[in-house]
C-alpha cells in the first residue's frame, strides 16, 4: 500500500510540532509524547514517558507539587489528632487484653472447682482447676491452672499455673484440724495449701514429708484418707510401699490395723484429747425393724491431727449387743444383750436432733461447728425431688429448703461451706443443651449467686 501524505498531529495535545527520532518516530515538542506510525496503517501509536516532561510549566509544576504536599499534611494532622482525642482518659490496652490475638488463641475449659472463705469476708471465693488448650477439650500441649475467682465481683483474681497437672487428675479437699484447705489430686505425688489472704496455692509436698525415714525413696502417689479418717494421707512410695501418714502430728502407720489401733478405743487417746460435736444418720435395724431413720448428733473425744475413726451409716444401726463368756468359743443358748446405736467408747454422748421427723434418702451434705446440710427426698416416692436443707444444730428445725426449679436435675456430692453459707453445684437435664450450675445460698436461704459453670470464662 502506498504511503499518504498526512499532517501528522500529536495525539495527546494536537500539536503539529515535533522532532523526527527515527525513521516514523517522533517527539512532539509541546509535551513530550512519543508516538510513531505504522507503515501498512494510519493508527498511531503512543508512548507515554513519565520521566520526561510533563508539558506544565516549571512553575505550575511548583505549585501543584506545593498544594499535593498541602492535602497529604492536612490528612496526616487530622488523622494524629482525632487519635490522640479517642485515647484521651482511657488506658492503654495490653497485649494481653480481652480481644488480643493471644487470647482467642486458646479456650479455658472449667475441669472442676471447690469453693472457701475470700479473706476477712463473709463471702465465699471459688478456686477452679482450669484446662488451656487450642480447642477446650484437646488434651495434647493443655495447660492448666489454679484459678481464683471472685463471684460476687464476678472477676478473675490469681492465675496459678499447676506444673505436672494432667488431664485424669481429680482435685480431691480437705479442711484439716489446723483450720487450713488442703488439695491434691488422686495418683499425684503433691499436696498443696490455699492461702486465702494471696489467693495462692503453696507446695505443702516437701514441708510435710522431707526428714521422713520410711519416705525417703520419695513418693510414688498420695491421696487423702477418708474424711472419718482424720487429717491423713495414703501414701505409696517409689519402692512401692504403702503408709498411711499424719502430717500434723508427723505419725506414720504401716498398716491398716496398726492406724485403726491409734484412732479407736479411749486407751489411744493422748494428753490433751478434745471433744468434737459431728452428725450421722442412722441405718434401718434388723434387730429393730421399728426404729426409724434418725438423725443423729453425736459428741466424739479426739486428739487434732491424729487417726479418728468416725462412724460410717452402715455402724449407726439400733443392734443387740450380747454379753458372751469371757472364755473364747461358740455358745448356744439364751444370753444378756444391750440396746445400742453406737459402740465406739470415744463417743461419749449421742441425741436424736429430730425425734418427730421421718428421712427418706437422706445425707449429710455438709458439717461443720456450726454449721449441718442435708439432702434427701419429701417423702418415700424414689422418683422425688431432691431437697437441700440448712438445720439448726441446737434445735433440728429447718432454717431454709432449696429445690432447683428444674424438673430434671441431679445434685452434685460435694458441697462446701464458707462463713456466709453453701456453695454447691448441680446438673441440669431440663434445659436445652443441659447445663452445670453452681449455686450459693446465703445463710438465711437466700439466693446470692446462680451461675453456669460452663460460661463464666466465654465472656
Amino acid at each position: 500500500m502506498a504511503k499518504q501524505i498526512k499532517a501528522l498531529k500529536c495525539p495527546h495535545c494536537g500539536s503539529i510540532k515535533k522532532q523526527n527520532i527515527k525513521e516514523d518516530h517522533y517527539i512532539c515538542n509541546n509535551c513530550g509524547t512519543e508516538y510513531f506510525l505504522d507503515n501498512d496503517d494510519i493508527n498511531v501509536n503512543v508512548k507515554h514517558d513519565y520521566g520526561k516532561s510533563s508539558g506544565l510549566d516549571p512553575k505550575a509544576k511548583k505549585y501543584v507539587l506545593l498544594a499535593i504536599a498541602g492535602v497529604l499534611f492536612f490528612i496526616v494532622f487530622s488523622n494524629l489528632i482525632r487519635t490522640c482525642g479517642n485515647d484521651s482518659g482511657r488506658s492503654f490496652k495490653s497485649d494481653d487484653s480481652d480481644d488480643s490475638p493471644k487470647k482467642k488463641e486458646y479456650v479455658d475449659r472449667v475441669k472442676e472447682f471447690l469453693a472457701f472463705t475470700a479473706y476477712n469476708t463473709k463471702n465465699p471465693m471459688l478456686l477452679f482447676i482450669i484446662t488451656r488448650s487450642k480447642d477446650g477439650f484437646s488434651r495434647e500441649g493443655a495447660e492448666y491452672f489454679a484459678r481464683f475467682y471472685d463471684p460476687i465481683k464476678e472477676k478473675t483474681v490469681n492465675d496459678i499455673p499447676l506444673a505436672g497437672w494432667k488431664d485424669d487428675y481429680y482435685i480431691r479437699s480437705r479442711v484439716f484440724s489446723d483450720g487450713n484447705y488442703y488439695i491434691c489430686a488422686d495418683k499425684s505425688n503433691k499436696v498443696y495449701k490455699i492461702d486465702p489472704a494471696k489467693n495462692e496455692v503453696v507446695d505443702m509436698t516437701n514441708t510435710f514429708f522431707t526428714d521422713v525415714p520410711e519416705l525417703s525413696s520419695g513418693i510414688a502417689t498420695l491421696k487423702f484418707t477418708q474424711d472419718r479418717e482424720g487429717d491423713g494421707f495414703n501414701i505409696m512410695t517409689n519402692d512401692g510401699k504403702e503408709y498411711y501418714y499424719y502430717p500434723l502430728a508427723r505419725k506414720i502407720y504401716k498398716n491398716h490395723s496398726e492406724r485403726r489401733e491409734a484412732g479407736t478405743g479411749l486407751s489411744s487417746l493422748l494428753s490433751g484429747a478434745i471433744t468434737s460435736v459431728y452428725y450421722t444418720f442412722s441405718e434401718k435395724s434388723t434387730d429393730y425393724p421399728e426404729e426409724k431413720i434418725q438423725l443423729i448428733k453425736y459428741w466424739y473425744k479426739n486428739n487434732p491431727g491424729y487417726p479418728i475413726m468416725l462412724p460410717y451409716s452402715h455402724q449407726v444401726s439400733w443392734q443387740k449387743v450380747y454379753q458372751y463368756p469371757k472364755k473364747s468359743g461358740i455358745y448356744y443358748g439364751s444370753f444378756p444383750f444391750t440396746k445400742k446405736l453406737m459402740k465406739e467408747p470415744r463417743i461419749t454422748k449421742f441425741v436424736d436432733l429430730t425425734p418427730d421427723r421421718l428421712y427418706f434418702k437422706a445425707n449429710i451434705a455438709y458439717q461443720d461447728s456450726t454449721n449441718l446440710y442435708i439432702t434427701g427426698l419429701p417423702d418415700a416416692n424414689p422418683e422425688g425431688k431432691t431437697f437441700i436443707q440448712k438445720i439448726d444444730t441446737e434445735t433440728g428445725k429447718i432454717i431454709w429448703t432449696y429445690m432447683p426449679k428444674s424438673d430434671n436435675y441431679s445434685i452434685e456430692g460435694d458441697m462446701y461451706g464458707y462463713n456466709g453459707g453453701l456453695v454447691f453445684s448441680y446438673y441440669d437435664r431440663a434445659t436445652n443443651g443441659s447445663t452445670n450450675r453452681i449455686i450459693m445460698i446465703a445463710n438465711d436461704g437466700k439466693v446470692v449467686k446462680d451461675i453456669e459453670r460452663d460460661e463464666i470464662f466465654k465472656r
